[in-house]
């Protein structure tokens, strides 16, 4: 049985302003800009990886939310939009 997959952030550089985030991939050599909420996202996982439920809890606890389904669903839906931008990849050991 295979666990939750974890993730980590690629070979990017990141920042940070007050309306959104600046993402520059350094093997692909594109910019993203990227909403608050997915800026968010990928610099809390250049802080530490992790799974979707736990990204989820974290971010919930960072911004005074309720952890909720709804939430996880929606994490797990931009770590998708920030795995096929080639921003975060799947940690593997």
């Amino acid at each position: 049985m295979v666990g939750p997959e974890v993730w980590r952030t690629g070979n990017v550089l990141i920042k940070v302003w007050d309306d959104g985030v600046i993402v520059y991939h350094l093997d692909s050599g594109t910019t993203h800009l990227l909403n608050p909420t997915a800026g968010q996202l990928l610099c809390s996982l250049s802080v530490a990886s992790g799974t979707a439920t736990a990204l989820s809890h974290r971010l919930a606890s960072e911004n005074d939310l309720e952890s909720d389904e709804e939430l996880d669903h929606t994490i797990a839906d931009l770590l998708k939009q920030l795995d096929a931008l080639g921003l975060i990849e799947p940690v593997t050991e």
